[in-house]
């Protein structure tokens, strides 16, 4: 990851750290169920959380059982997950997602990257790494935010302040600032874009997913209930092909 942007992150890193709020436990709820679903039993696996913030899932992994191991560009959030940690197995370091991996060719059975391929400026290095590091038929899971919604600003009518989202510019690769936590980059690709790279890299697409939320209890809140209509997120797992 550039050096400006590693920045950002790291100045965003403490309000990123204390961030509870409900939207954010609310996006969370969305995406990460499908992820523990198609992850499957990672027990004995070796898994790599890429970008893996301040250690939650690597941890989760660890319990689990498998040989987990998190890595992050950001020196702060490393420094929390670490703090943590407690007795776990997982284990956690700094690590560069723009440049080659310090990690073994064909160690890893699973990669997962949640939330972070939109946030590198460059991801033919990071992709290429992951296909160099997985073994054979290991599997390389990630979700991020939708390409082609992201983006978009949501148009009203007077029945609905989210009515529908006007998408005018899908195929050109962009970035422009976001303020979720402090300003940080976000990188838009066309959904083809991704999956050009993976292709060229030896990975196919097992499944893909646009999750929604349970709504169960949640009652008519409209403020929730347009994830169902167009979708926030998507997920996808995609497997290395024996060259």
């Amino acid at each position: 990851m550039e050096t400006n942007q590693l920045e950002l992150w790291n100045r965003a890193a403490e309000r990123y750290i204390q961030d509870d709020s409900q939207l954010t436990i609310f996006h969370r709820s969305i995406y990460m169920p499908v992820i523990e679903s198609m992850i499957g039993n990672t027990r004995d696996k070796y898994v790599l959380d890429l970008g893996c913030g301040i250690g939650e899932f690597t941890k989760k992994l660890a319990l689990d059982g498998a040989f987990a191991f998190g890595i992050d560009g950001s020196v702060t959030m490393i420094s929390k997950a670490y703090k943590e940690k407690q007795d776990l197995s997982a284990m956690f370091a700094v690590v560069d997602l723009t440049h080659p991996l310090p990690i073994k060719s064909r160690t890893i059975d699973i990669v997962v990257a949640n939330m972070v391929l939109m946030d590198i400026p460059d991801i033919e290095i990071c992709i290429r790494e992951i296909s160099r590091i997985l073994r054979h038929g290991g599997v390389f899971l990630f979700s991020m935010t939708h390409p082609a919604f992201f983006c978009s600003e949501w148009e009203c009518e007077e029945s609905d302040p989210r009515a529908y989202k006007k998408v005018s510019d899908y195929l050109n690769e962009t970035c422009e600032p976001v303020f979720f936590w402090g300003e940080t980059v976000h990188y838009h690709r066309p959904l083809s874009t991704y999956f050009n790279i993976l292709e060229k890299n030896g990975m196919c697409v097992l499944s893909l997913k646009e999750p929604v939320p349970d709504l169960n209890g949640m009652g008519e809140d409209s403020s929730t209930r347009y994830h169902m209509r167009i979708p926030s997120f998507i997920v996808l797992k995609t497997a290395l092909l024996e060259r």
